[in-house]
């Protein structure tokens, strides 16, 4: 089974951007704008599990570490669900 992590997400949303611009559609919506802040926010997300076994012996609880991960990947998700959501409706707006 496909398992998607953080950072496919995170990666996977700004290649979206990247298209978008490459084929002249980012212009057109300000939408893509929350897309690509969404998939910052995933990587960033991402990095908690990768960074978490580095700070553990510093004192940070790993559940810790793993809720703020956590909490920055629904922001992410939210920010891609507005981003969505503005460019599907500015494109069937535009007729």
């Amino acid at each position: 089974m496909f398992e998607a992590t953080a950072l496919d997400v995170g990666l996977a949303l700004l290649l979206a951007v990247v298209m978008a611009e490459y084929f002249k559609w980012r212009s057109k919506s300000k939408g893509f704008s929350w897309i690509a802040a969404a998939g910052v926010l995933m990587i960033f997300a991402g990095t908690f599990g990768v960074v978490g076994p580095v700070v553990v012996p510093y004192g940070v609880p790993a559940e810790a570490w793993n809720g703020l991960g956590n909490i920055f990947a629904v922001i992410g998700w939210l920010f891609a669900l507005v981003g969505a959501v503005i460019v599907a409706y500015e494109t069937v707006a535009e007729r």
